[in-house]
């Protein structure tokens, strides 16, 4: 242990160096990164001025260029001072003044020939003899003058010139005439500004450059710019801005203090690591020791198994003198409680310590905290003597503790605790030891028989069924029996309730039985059975009249209960008995809870037409994620017209492989799945996408009937979710109509309560479909609100019967009389339809009118409604065969 601390001490202190070297050395990163993005920046801020600087000392050629075309490029210019005449040079003065020099910043401007002679100097405003311009010293100039001349008409020449030891920027252009541009003219005029200090800190003194000067070459120190286009050229240089040295300087005292403050913090984390690295050594110390002594502990445990004898004196002594060596603690108690007598100590043992506590009461658990100890198997108490102590359970019951006791302030500590626990599950183990023959019996009666009704497991019965495969002979019957209703009685009567019907419906299978016949509890409320079958239809009678017998009433305290139940059975030869057999049945168990069967044979067409229900759902999800679906439209018309108010939306799905499936089939598979809340709002979307486009193309206003089902209206979020839908598309929600079956009626939920308020609250009306078909009744109706009911077809099939009429007279009366509107469906024949008229019916849906249509083919029908709308009878539509 020793080398091993020595080791992690080393460990740490390695790890703590390496950790501060990655601080430094990420400290001195950051410092270059931040000097190397500093230089980066002062070059960038320094092209960036150079760029500015340069692109106005360019601005400033330009409009010196722009400047001599306003006054060489002019009649009046033209016929005073240009072609061969001799030039008014009175006029000339006044329109070229010293304004030039003040608001153009020109300074040099000459009127004058190629060849000479000059005809007007201005420098610095103020006129000058020509003479002191002489053109025959200056080549430069004079060539200037020719190639000006040279020029196409309206051309300006830009050149940089010397003349008296200045530089200048110069611009020259052929007077001539505005109007008349062909016009010959051999005289320039020229303006030209001088590149000096002052002259270039006027154009860049917004700029307020520091230390700007004028100088021959460029300084390594600043930034430079020329600004002339000589052979030896002159540079603007100043002193830049350097922006990345300024940020530089401004985060150097914040960087420094954050340095030292992520070197204190890392100190202090490393000193916390360091207490907490001896701490965790310390813990695994006190594991290590731990770990040894419940090996001890089983070692010790296992070699007293065979002792009957569970208060053996010398086992417990050193059972306690393990605990004491690990725990360090100085006393230890097992102790028994008493049912009916005074609590029974196994021992208490006391280790030497510097006070004698020989004598003194054990102090365990008072009777009030034992339920806390059973619960959470260990309870520290952290006062004079700090003690633990362990619950000793047996069959899920507290039945005593295990104590340990120390001496000064050293407090417990949670995984010493758990140790404790692990001492006294082996101590609980260790006393059971003698009845270990009851605690086998205990097990495999758990494991073997259901606690609950004594029946048989399903770990028993998949045993069995391999044993009487070979024992019976003969025809045999698996049978899986579902108990239905039992959340109603745990609901009403609670799980003790629950629990009584089980084992009075256990009760009474047993009774049912016959010799060496075997049933099983294999789930909450299933049950299997193997029964013999002799003759075939005795069993199918035997299996109804089992029904019955399940289906008596059961009184439960004060309540009598009739549940239901269902069988799904299969039979097979003794020797094919099997798991598979089970599942035959299971198979015939679900068709019995779709069908409402009480009784149902398993046969190959239920194991394909569950194969056929799952595939399906897997097809379906394909369908509805690939827009594999389709909507089709079946109007329904005013009775007294004909006139197409509305439609039903359906939904069609088309296989690819099994081609059209019909809603019967796939709609119960989506309310199994969960599929059917999103089909339902991909309807509601699509089908108020098509009505908005119906809305700009017909020219009636339509109403739109979808179905819910029930699944979807428990669905506590549904109103929400539709409204939301309803608000993305341009269609007033009194356009909309919702349609629920009358089974709604018996459902009490609050959810579809609060589904069906919301939707009414919305201006969204609600139908009743297929009435008179459920369990409506017309204090449904009223709690609802319905705005409408629509009679199932089979009322109308019969109404060549007086019985019939009677009986759709009065639903159409009472449903009008409760504010309801009223639809009949299924109507095929005219004289249908007039009779409906008479009997006040408000609406008619059918074949007679039209059959469910694809968009663009309703549409068409819906035209040729409106053309007939006048109450005389459309022509017929044919009407496919039943089935």
């Amino acid at each position: 242990m020793s080398i091993r601390l020595r080791w992690s001490f080393s460990f740490f202190d390695r790890f703590a160096a390496l950790l501060l070297a990655l601080v430094l050395c990420l400290i001195v990163g950051i410092g270059l990164l931040l000097l190397h993005t500093s230089n980066q920046q002062n070059e960038a801020s320094i092209k960036a001025e150079e760029v500015l600087v340069q692109a106005m000392l360019d601005e400033s050629r330009r409009q010196l260029a722009s400047s001599i075309t306003e006054y060489a490029v002019w009649d009046d210019m033209y016929q005073r001072v240009g072609g061969k005449q001799r030039p008014d040079l009175d006029w000339f003065d006044s329109s070229t003044t010293e304004t030039l020099y003040s608001k153009l910043n020109i300074d040099l401007m000459l009127l004058s020939e190629a060849e000479g002679p000059v005809f007007r100097l201005m420098l610095k405003g103020q006129w000058h003899k020509p003479a002191e311009f002489d053109l025959g010293r200056q080549p430069d100039w004079q060539r200037f003058l020719r190639d000006t001349l040279a020029l196409a008409p309206g051309e300006v020449l830009a050149r940089d010139l010397v003349w008296d030891k200045h530089v200048y920027w110069v611009v020259a252009q052929r007077v001539q005439s505005q109007t008349q541009p062909e016009a010959d003219s051999s005289r320039v005029l020229l303006f030209a500004r001088c590149v000096d200090q002052a002259r270039l800190s006027d154009i860049l003194a917004a700029q307020r450059l520091q230390d700007l000067v004028l100088v021959a070459g460029a300084r390594p120190d600043a930034a430079n710019v020329v600004t002339t286009r000589l052979t030896k050229p002159l540079y603007a240089s100043w002193t830049p801005t350097l922006s990345g040295s300024a940020f530089l300087r401004a985060i150097i005292q914040p960087a420094m203090w954050l340095v030292v403050m992520v070197l204190l913090i890392c100190y202090a984390l490393l000193r916390n690591a360091r207490s907490y690295h001896r701490a965790l050594l310390a813990v695994g110390r006190r594991q290590d020791g731990q770990r040894a002594a419940t090996v001890a502990l089983v070692e010790l445990v296992y070699s007293h198994r065979q002792s009957e004898d569970g208060i053996d004196e010398d086992f417990w002594r050193l059972f306690a003198g393990i605990l004491a060596q690990t725990l360090q603690g100085r006393r230890f108690s097992l102790v028994l409680y008493g049912e009916h007598a005074p609590e029974q100590v196994i021992f208490d043992v006391v280790v030497p310590a510097d006070r004698a506590i020989d004598g003194m009461d054990i102090v365990g658990v008072p009777l009030a905290r034992r339920a806390e100890l059973a619960r959470d198997f260990v309870l520290m108490h952290h006062d004079v003597f700090p003690r633990a102590s362990a619950a000793i359970m047996r069959d899920g019951r507290l039945v005593g503790e295990l104590i340990a006791e120390r001496g000064g302030r050293l407090g417990w500590q949670q995984d010493e605790g758990n140790f404790l626990v692990s001492a006294a599950a082996l101590a609980a183990l260790s006393l059971e030891a003698s009845s270990r023959r009851g605690i086998e019996y205990a097990l495999h009666r758990h494991v073997h028989f259901d606690p609950l009704t004594g029946l048989s497991s399903a770990l028993r019965l998949s045993q069995e069924l391999d044993s009487l495969r070979h024992s019976w002979s003969g025809m045999v019957v698996v049978a899986v029996l579902r108990l239905e209703g039992l959340e109603d009685v745990n609901l009403l009567l609670g799980r003790e309730g629950g629990d009584r019907l089980l084992v009075e419906l256990a009760d009474r299978l047993l009774d049912l039985l016959e010799e060496d016949e075997l049933v099983a509890r294999s789930g909450g409320k299933r049950f299997d059975l193997l029964l013999h079958a002799a003759a075939p239809e005795r069993v199918q009678a035997r299996l109804a009249a089992m029904v019955d017998a399940l289906m008596a009433p059961y009184q439960l305290g004060e309540h009598a209960y009739r549940p239901q139940c269902r069988i799904g059975a299969t039979h097979c030869p003794a020797e094919a008995l099997g798991v598979a057999r089970l599942q035959e049945a299971t198979l015939a168990l679900d068709q019995a809870y779709h069908s409402k069967e009480s009784v149902v044979w398993f046969g190959e067409h239920l194991r394909a037409s569950t194969e056929r229900r799952l595939a399906l759902a897997q097809a379906m999800r394909q369908a509805v994620a690939q827009g594999g679906l389709t909507l089709a439209y079946q109007p329904f018309v005013d009775a007294r017209t004909g006139k197409p108010v509305g439609a039903e939306v359906l939904l069609r799905w088309t296989h690819a492989e099994l081609g059209p499936i019909s809603p019967v089939e796939f709609i119960p598979i989506a309310e199994e799945t969960g599929l059917i809340v999103e089909l339902g709002e991909w309807v509601l979307d699509t089908a108020l996408r098509q009505l908005s486009s119906w809305q700009q193309t017909l020219p009636v206003r339509l109403k739109l009937a979808i179905n819910l089902s029930p699944r979807q209206l428990t669905d506590a979020n549904l109103a929400a979710r539709l409204l939301a839908i309803l608000q993305g598309h341009d269609v007033d929600s009194s356009q909309l109509e919702f349609e629920v079956t009358e089974g709604l009626a018996l459902d009490d939920s609050p959810e579809i309560s609060a589904n069906l308020s919301t939707l009414q609250a919305a201006r969204v009306n609600i139908a009743i479909d297929d009435f008179g078909t459920g369990y409506a009744t017309f204090s449904y109706l009223r709690r609802y609100q319905v705005e409408k009911i629509k009679l199932d077809k089979q009322f109308i099939d019969d109404l060549q019967n007086e019985a019939s009429r009677l009986l759709v007279r009065s639903m159409i009366t009472m449903g009008k009389g409760l504010g309801a509107s009223v639809t009949a469906e299924g109507v095929e024949q005219a004289q249908q339809w007039q009779l409906l008229r008479e009997m006040g019916c408000d609406y008619i849906q059918g074949y007679y009118f039209s059959r469910p249509l694809p968009a663009d083919a309703f549409a068409l029908r819906i035209a040729e409604l409106l053309e007939r709308a006048d109450g005389t009878v459309p022509p017929a539509q044919p009407v496919p065969a039943k089935g």
